[in-house]
């Protein structure tokens, strides 16, 4: 099953609705979205919008970690939307739900910007 990947730029955010399922067939499609995003001109922040995922496993928790990683070392941070009861319990059970920012919705996390 493929993923569905949108992308709309919000000031330096970009907001990225995933739906569908994210493991190892599809986490590097997924990678590969976010990694474009990331060498987007004037983006700072992502915001990855997961209300549409019903199932994630490692490797889609490796993509979030190494996107993380990314957005930190160019001063940016990615945030989380919209977790569905499974996905939050994989980021509460690794302990990553600790690590990523996670809003209800979209306009919520775009707003937090860093100072305000």
């Amino acid at each position: 099953m493929d993923l569905i990947l949108s992308t709309e730029r919000q000031e330096d955010v970009a907001v990225v609705a995933v739906s569908g399922e994210i493991d190892l067939g599809t986490a590097g499609q997924l990678r590969d979205h976010l990694i474009e995003c990331l060498s987007t001109e004037g983006v700072g922040d992502i915001v990855l919008d997961l209300s549409g995922v019903t199932f994630m496993d490692s490797t889609g928790l490796q993509v979030l970690i190494s996107t993380q990683r990314r957005l930190e070392a160019q001063g940016g941070r990615l945030r989380l939307v919209g977790l569905r009861s499974g996905v939050a319990k994989i980021l509460r059970v690794t302990g990553l739900d600790q690590t990523f920012p996670t809003y209800v919705t979209v306009a919520d996390a775009v707003g937090d910007a860093p100072g305000l």
